[in-house]
């Protein structure tokens, strides 16, 4: 339940949405990988497809990579897959790209974050991990690599693993949110609890309406015994943001104290 609660805290927002959103950055800030495979014109629409017709871009791809279209073709090709929901084969292909790419260390690190992202979809945590950890080594500066490899340390169960990376993106970027929330969990986990409500503090002074921030310090507040703060919180939350993952974690918290209070 501890590592399931991480999940809904830290991760709800960065799930199939965002991980395709990132994907997709990765291939508009890479065009000049296509480049020399007759322009890029083919890869962005390849990628096009992918987002907004996977299995047609997935036809695509493999046409493409038939007449020549070479690593540009391969990846729009595991992005379709991904698309698709079909985690487990984009990210082994997502790796075998990048096992190809030895003299690209960045385009390489960014393959084995994809690679990552969908293992952890495919809810392959020990692959995830691995796939992160590999990334991190060709770019161990890299904050949002951390992040996404603190995530799957949490769930791991791996909690003080967590807070070495989060500790490594918050030196990159102080106001990083994302990664004071998350520390701010790891903490919480591990029963630091006023570690915890500073971290959450802080981001909550940053983006005062961060749904997770609002989870979290909920979280921490309830295990404080300031219950009506929680409420406050998880109220806040529900108002703001319901139908997301985030408020649908407050709405069951706030049933289980009125649970509680009968």
């Amino acid at each position: 339940m501890r590592r399931q609660a991480w999940r809904l805290c830290a991760w709800s927002q960065r799930l199939a949405v965002a991980a395709l959103a990132t994907l997709l950055l990765f291939a508009s800030a890479n065009q000049a990988w296509a480049a020399g495979i007759q322009t890029t014109r083919e890869y962005a629409a390849c990628m096009r497809l992918a987002r907004i017709s996977p299995q047609e871009g997935f036809e695509t791809a493999l046409g493409w990579a038939d007449a020549g279209g070479g690593g540009a073709a391969k990846h729009c090709a595991a992005v379709a897959l991904f698309s698709m929901g079909q985690f487990r084969e984009a990210a082994a292909r997502f790796e075998a790209l990048a096992a190809t790419l030895a003299d690209k260390p960045e385009v390489r690190a960014s393959l084995l974050a994809q690679a990552g992202q969908a293992w952890h979809q495919a809810g392959e945590i020990d692959g995830a991990f691995a796939a992160y950890s590999a990334a991190v080594v060709l770019s161990p500066g890299d904050p949002q690599l951390r992040v996404d490899r603190a995530m799957v340390s949490a769930e791991r169960g791996q909690y003080w693993m967590a807070i070495d990376d989060l500790n490594v993106s918050l030196d990159a970027d102080r106001n990083m949110v994302e990664a004071l929330v998350l520390r701010a969990s790891a903490f919480r986990f591990l029963d630091s609890l006023d570690l915890a409500l500073q971290d959450v503090a802080r981001a909550l002074e940053l983006s005062p309406r961060y749904p997770e921030a609002l989870l979290e310090r909920g979280n921490i507040l309830r295990l404080q015994g300031e219950i009506a703060g929680a409420r406050r919180d998880w109220l806040t939350l529900v108002r703001l943001y319901e139908g997301t993952p985030a408020a649908d974690a407050a709405q069951r918290n706030i049933e289980t104290l009125d649970v509680k209070a009968e």
